[in-house]
Formats: C-alpha cells, sequence, structure tokens
C-alpha cells in the first residue's frame, strides 16, 4: 500500500469531484419519480401504510409522498451512505499511507468526512431546488465512518495473511 502514494488521493480527488457535480445537479435532474412510478399502485400503499416518521422537519410516508417518492426518499438517503462510504474508505486509505497510527488515521479520515459532508450540504443550499439538511450530514458521516471501519477490517485481514 506505501508503494502507491498516489493511488488513494488521486481516487479522493476524482470521487470530490463526483460528489461535487451530483451536488450541483438539481433535485429535478436527480429524480427517480418518473422510473418509481410503476409502484404508485394499491398493493404498495397497502404495504408501507401506517410507516411514517420525520425527517428535517418533514413527514416522510405514503400519504405525504406517494409510494414513489416514499421510495425515493430511501434511494437517494441510501446514496448519501454509499457514496461517503466511498469517501471515507479512499480517505482512509490516503491518512494510512502517510501516517502509520492506525487511531491518527481513522480521525484524521473521520474528520474530513465531517468536513466535506457539511460543505457538500452548505454547497447544496446553494442549489436550485436543493436543501442542506443536518440529518444528511448525520447519515454522510455514518457512512463515511463505515468506510473507515471497512477499511481498517479489511487491512487487518489483509496483513494477517502475511
Amino acid at each position: 500500500m506505501r508503494n502507491h502514494k498516489w493511488g488513494f488521493p488521486a481516487l479522493v480527488v476524482l470521487w470530490a469531484l463526483i460528489l461535487f457535480i451530483l451536488s450541483s445537479q438539481s433535485y429535478d435532474e436527480q429524480s427517480l419519480a418518473p422510473i418509481l412510478e410503476s409502484f404508485n399502485t394499491p398493493f404498495w400503499y397497502g404495504l408501507f401504510d401506517g410507516i411514517s416518521f420525520m425527517y428535517g422537519g418533514f413527514e416522510v410516508s405514503v400519504q405525504s409522498a406517494g409510494v414513489a417518492g416514499f421510495l425515493e426518499f430511501f434511494v437517494r438517503k441510501g446514496a448519501h451512505l454509499f457514496v461517503f462510504f466511498v469517501l471515507g474508505f479512499f480517505m482512509f486509505g490516503v491518512w494510512s499511507i502517510y501516517q502509520k497510527k492506525t487511531l491518527v488515521s481513522c480521525l484524521g479520515a473521520f474528520l474530513c468526512v465531517i468536513l466535506f459532508a457539511s460543505t457538500d450540504e452548505i454547497h447544496q443550499k446553494y442549489t436550485d431546488g436543493r436543501t442542506a439538511m443536518v440529518q444528511d450530514v448525520m447519515i454522510d458521516t455514518f457512512g463515511g465512518l463505515l468506510g473507515i471501519i471497512f477499511f481498517v477490517f479489511l487491512s487487518n485481514r489483509w496483513w494477517k495473511r502475511d
């Protein structure tokens, strides 16, 4: 891993660029509603009926958003989790190249993920049709933390084989 000093930094820059581009798109440009409209049937309404919770001051339910909107909510939040999982994984890779102590690498990568998640939400605040939400920063941060933990897990398994 130490022989590839530029691999992980390049991946972080590339992934950050992809995230910036995605955050620059309006809500409508990213909408999955047309694809999910086929789920707006009585079966799916019945399946999700009664599931309701608050997120960012708004009710998330089939009644408030329809089945397509309800499903899109989970797809979007899953995407937040996934893209920051990858960012956390890559970020830990960068830190582990330059820092031998795993705990320091974890903390450094985690702080970078929090900073990027926060600035990403600020960027979205100034994008048409997007909002900045603390809850999204929390999901992003959790995803990044999972990516860091996964990298540490893989690293420990890899090095134990040698």
